[in-house]
């Protein structure tokens, strides 16, 4: 598991893919590879007022 400020990310050398949580355990979504993860944090931020 990496910290990403708020965000928690799960990696797993089996998927491309990669589950994305707040540190409060909230679903923000599941990266396409590991290079859009900063994306679709950015995405959530935006849609949830950066509450994480």
């Amino acid at each position: 598991m990496d910290r990403y400020g708020d965000y928690c990310v799960i990696s797993d050398a089996d998927r491309e893919k990669v589950p994305v949580f707040t540190r409060l355990g909230q679903w923000a979504g599941e990266a396409d590879n590991p290079d859009a993860i900063a994306t679709l944090i950015d995405i959530h931020e935006r849609v949830n007022g950066g509450d994480a």
